[in-house]
């Protein structure tokens, strides 16, 4: 049974069971429960029934035997050194007298069980735990002289604070923070390092204009799957954006997905009308013929930069359909893996934080023909650069700026552009 909290009908199995002298295990396998939970709920809310003893001499307590007074019906409420005598049976399993065959003339006190009561009593405990706080003036002044210094003045973690001070913070960290929400204390969530240094999520929702939405109608993931289902030999580009540094100069790569042919382009800026440029430059370079068959797909992320579809697909002199731009999922780049993957190649010569400013278009080929000359596995050890043989002929690769590389001096070091990993 996956519920935490015990029922009232689950309390009044344990009553009648308890009443029939069943013990724990019995009890709790009957109801789903482990033994000890049985235990701790009778330990609970067992509640006292006090001995009433009639023209007795019975002195219920434990110096009974020894004491001056022993004899006199009312030493249980006159004498201070009174130790009310329990019986024997209650400290033990079951630890109450609902089964016990001796409690109509037993004159000890007893213990009982009942569901309903148990229950009320629960659910009251349930609804008190979650209302106000739970700590005194003293411990509040206490914490405050104690702790306030070492968060407000000396910058401590929560962390560090709890760890060292576990006898005064004594409650939970999820509690602690209540508390500081409650302004019961002289520091505030402003005080709190770690609280205020994260940055709230940014609302989806908010994030995408009604423009890009009607962009992406037909250009999905799943309108690019449909497309590839009707046409399964239409060769596929991933596009993405490499960044220098914020402002600089950034890479446009396109990666031919069943080759991992690389191409990389320098734009002065990571702006729509840089990448469209770039378009212009390869039909020119190429042919729209050999562009179209290409670049028939292509697939990129949500970038602003790639927001402008329509100047990659379209021939604007005749109006042609050369290619069809398709956007991943929004935070689903492992859509675009393979491209995401040989990023790590221009890492490696460029590491992050590195301004692409001295850079040149001649670099960005120096640097394509290094990582498409390196042998991979995924393509059965040879290189991209041989693999792209079956698409591109030497013409087209030479007009790219793409050369073979010995495989003794491939160079992915930073030495490779050292004048294009200097910072600005």
């Amino acid at each position: 049974m996956k519920q935490k909290h015990l029922t009232l009908e689950e309390r009044e199995y344990i009553e009648d069971m308890l009443k029939d002298n069943f013990n724990f295990t019995q009890i709790g396998e009957k109801i789903g429960k482990h033994r000890t939970t049985i235990s701790k709920e009778i330990l609970n809310h067992r509640f006292k029934k006090e001995s009433v003893q009639y023209n007795s001499y019975f002195a219920n307590c434990i110096h009974s035997d020894t004491c001056e007074n022993h004899g006199y019906k009312s030493c249980n409420k006159s004498c201070k050194n009174f130790v009310e005598k329990e019986c024997p049976i209650l400290k033990v399993s079951p630890y109450v007298c609902n089964g016990c065959n001796k409690k109509s003339h037993c004159r000890f006190s007893k213990y009982y069980y009942r569901a309903k009561d148990a229950n009320r009593e629960y659910e009251s405990f349930r609804s008190e735990s979650r209302v106000g706080v739970r700590i005194s003036q003293e411990e509040i002044y206490e914490i405050n002289t104690i702790i306030t210094p070492l968060i407000k003045e000396k910058k401590q973690s929560i962390n560090h604070v709890f760890i060292n001070h576990p006898d005064l913070l004594y409650f939970s960290k999820p509690t602690f923070y209540s508390y500081v929400n409650h302004n019961l204390f002289s520091f505030r969530n402003i005080d709190l390092t770690r609280k205020v240094k994260y940055k709230p999520r940014k609302d989806d929702k908010k994030r995408r204009t009604r423009t890009e939405s009607i962009i992406r109608i037909g250009r999905t993931h799943k309108d690019f799957l449909d497309y590839i289902t009707l046409n399964p030999s239409a060769s596929i580009v991933e596009m993405d954006t490499v960044e220098g540094v914020k402002g600089g100069k950034v890479f446009l790569t396109l990666l031919f997905r069943q080759y991992n042919f690389m191409l990389i382009f320098l734009m002065d800026n990571k702006t729509m009308e840089c990448v469209e440029r770039v378009f212009i430059y390869i039909r020119k370079l190429i042919g729209n013929d050999e562009f179209k068959r290409l670049f028939e797909v292509i697939l990129t992320d949500n970038g602003s930069e790639f927001f402008n579809p329509i100047s990659i697909e379209i021939d604007y002199q005749t109006g042609e359909v050369l290619s069809h731009v398709f956007y991943c999922d929004p935070s689903a780049s492992y859509q675009k893996g393979s491209i995401e993957k040989n990023h790590e190649y221009i890492r490696y010569v460029i590491p992050k934080s590195n301004s692409f400013n001295h850079l040149t278009q001649k670099d960005c080929n120096l640097l394509a023909s290094h990582i498409n000359s390196t042998s991979r596995i995924i393509l059965n050890n040879k290189t991209p650069y041989e693999a792209v043989q079956t698409l591109l002929n030497e013409e087209i690769i030479n007009k790219l700026g793409i050369k073979l590389i010995h495989p003794d001096d491939v160079n992915l070091s930073s030495s490779l552009l050292e004048r294009g990993t200097k910072n600005d």
